[in-house]
């Protein structure tokens, strides 16, 4: 994935006609002789040392120990000299957008490297306002990644065949199920889309609250997210409203109204209180993100736990296949262009995303667990996580998460039409025909 040396030396010059001082800094630092430094044989690949220098890293709240370890454990800064100040970004891509914008309009920047979701990285690079790392990246970070995280790569960090994201965070949605209630019936995991629709006849009680199948779907993303797993499985993207977006939806609402499946209160439920209804025993089976096992495990749900009512099973095959049977979401790094530490922040991200510390790093925190090769081969095997990633990426199941270029816009306009649908206040072809033209006027 790397970019070819006719596309470096045409970027090059053209930075160099425009004549930029901020240009001419960022190609200094991007000099082979500072490249080959930062890929020096040192303890972690870290370049020489030069004082007085900083950098400022911006994470959620949920990483910052995870951070402050790393940089502890592989001593970055005493190798350095470069000071790294890991500072807290906003709690939503929407601030957080209107965060930096605003800076890099005014031509500074809140921090220098900052580690971000799908859709930040789809806004921000489209809008110019992030470094493009190619130049800078290590020589075998894509040999190390598994092809289900180079084909993510390819459509939701780059932009106009340009890197300007590296992930570190690889998730995706998982297929638990209650094998206690399950070997009690006698009955097989579901695998393909008619054994799931054909659960609601064996697990779905009504009178008692109880559904074979729950999710969280009310908009505000969370239905967008499901529309997309769905549609996937049916062979398509959602944001193409095409045959398998139709099939899709029907679906969605044969297992809600036909078969009893899916509880159609779903369409009023966010994570949490899905994750509620699954400890309370009103779920036999569901799609859920990895969050999920924590919560089951928590110290709040200790008499209530067994691995029984948390197993993992992959998820059904639909009409697409096997290969799109669920989809990742990342984070990564990325390096703001108008970063007033250019060349300590390349230093910093090269650093980070080396073979040697992604490896590091998974053993900080699992914030830090992906699909590379070198990471799978040195994580805990014993982990429930780290089981599900292998026995995922072993079977081919993971596709990638549908996209469109403007898709913070793209996904309400999904969800608006959809949830009309499913709650019986639009045909389908009238839902269909409404998004589409939606769309199209975001063109």
């Amino acid at each position: 994935m790397p970019t070819s040396s006719k596309f470096k030396i045409t970027r090059r010059e053209f930075l160099r006609r425009a004549g930029s001082a901020a240009a001419g800094a960022a190609l200094a630092a991007n000099a082979p002789g500072v490249v080959a430094a930062a890929r020096d044989a040192k303890p972690f690949g870290v370049p020489h040392i030069r004082q007085n220098r900083k950098v400022r890293i911006a994470v959620g709240g949920w990483a910052e120990q995870n951070m402050l370890d790393l940089l502890e454990r592989t001593d970055f800064s005493g190798q350095t000299g470069i000071d790294v100040e890991v500072v807290l970004r906003t709690d939503t891509k929407e601030t957080e957008i209107t965060k930096i914008v605003g800076a890099v309009q005014a031509g500074t920047s809140p921090y220098d490297i900052i580690d971000f979701e799908d859709e930040l990285t789809t806004t921000l690079s489209q809008a110019n306002y992030m470094l493009g790392l190619d130049d800078i990246l290590p020589s075998d970070l894509w040999d190390d990644f598994s092809p289900e995280m180079v084909a993510y790569s390819k459509v939701w960090s780059m932009h106009n065949d340009e890197t300007f994201r590296v992930i570190h965070n690889w998730e995706m949605p998982i297929w638990w199920y209650r094998k206690d209630w399950f070997d009690e019936r006698g009955v097989a995991v579901p695998t393909t889309w008619d054994e799931v629709a054909a659960m609601g006849e064996v697990f779905t009680d009504e009178a008692n609250g109880v559904w074979a199948t729950e999710d969280g779907l009310i908009k505000g993303a969370f239905l967008n997210v499901y529309l997309a797993w769905i549609t996937l499985q049916a062979g398509g993207n959602p944001f193409d409203v095409g045959e398998p977006y139709k099939v899709a939806l029907e679906y969605i609402y044969d297992l809600m109204h036909t078969h009893k499946t899916l509880n159609p209160a779903s369409l009023q439920k966010d994570y949490n209180q899905q994750n509620g209804d699954y400890v309370a025993d009103r779920v036999a089976f569901m799609r859920q993100w990895p969050f999920f096992g924590d919560f089951a495990r928590s110290a709040e749900n200790e008499e209530w736990f067994h691995e029984d009512k948390v197993a993992i099973g992959l998820p059904p095959v639909g009409p697409g296949g096997i290969g799109g049977s669920t989809y990742p979401a990342a984070w990564g790094f990325g390096i703001i262009k108008t970063s007033p530490n250019l060349e300590e922040a390349k230093e910093l991200l090269s650093f980070l995303v080396s073979t040697e510390v992604a490896v590091e790093a998974m053993k900080v925190g699992f914030w830090f667990l992906n699909a590379r090769k070198s990471v799978l081969a040195e994580a805990p095997q014993d982990n429930w996580l780290v089981q599900q990633l292998q026995m995922y990426t072993d079977a081919g199941v993971i596709g990638v998460r549908p996209f469109h270029p403007q898709f913070v816009e793209a996904l309400t306009i999904l969800e608006d039409n959809a949830s009309a649908f499913l709650t019986n206040q639009m045909s389908l072809d009238d839902t269909l025909n409404q998004t589409r033209a939606q769309l199209d006027d975001l063109e």
